[in-house]
């Protein structure tokens, strides 16, 4: 998906959904700001559980090889082909949909659209740092930081540096790159 797309798509959904928290259909304070930041940190460990676990699963079967080349793999033979660092809104909108029920179910609406605010937020934060991660050379320290610990994953070894947004989390879970080297 092209940047332009993303930010003009989850511009307005996130706006839209923001004003039906705010104003139509308004949620307590105290609810948005906890349940926000929950989602938000939910988010984190959510981000690294998808790439450890599901986008760099070994599968045995030609079908299910072909479904995460699909999502993920593609995105390894060709990590600066900047259609393949965004998830495709026909996969990233419906998914979004359903854990909005989900959530809302789980949790009830009350504290569930909060919550899916803040998870919402953390995926759009997520995708648009992982394009720019392999779209953009930064200056800033911590942002030039950041951006190798992912394109370690990549350059170096798959199997290490899964956290994208968050690098301390690969820390937690003892899946940090063992190579130093700077690039």
């Amino acid at each position: 998906m092209p940047i332009k797309v993303f930010i003009g798509l989850w511009s307005v959904v996130l706006s839209v959904y923001i004003c039906t928290l705010v104003l139509s259909r308004p949620v307590p304070l105290l609810y948005l700001i906890i349940g926000s930041l929950t989602g938000l940190v939910v988010w984190v460990f959510f981000e690294y559980v998808m790439h450890r676990f599901l986008f760099h699963l070994r599968l045995r079967s030609r079908l299910g090889q072909s479904f995460l080349f699909i999502m993920h793999g593609n995105h390894h033979v060709s990590p600066r082909d900047r259609y393949r660092n965004l998830m495709p809104a026909v996969v990233s909108v419906p998914l979004a949909v359903g854990l909005y029920y989900l959530y809302c179910t789980i949790m009830g609406p009350l504290f569930g659209r909060p919550f899916f605010l803040g998870f919402l937020c953390g995926y759009v934060l997520y995708d648009g740092w992982h394009y720019a991660t392999h779209q953009y050379c930064f200056s800033n320290r911590i942002l030039k930081s950041v951006q190798r610990h992912h394109l370690q994953h990549h350059y170096y070894d798959p199997d290490s540096n899964y956290g994208v947004t968050c690098p301390w989390i690969d820390r937690i879970f003892g899946t940090t790159c063992k190579i130093t080297r700077k690039r």
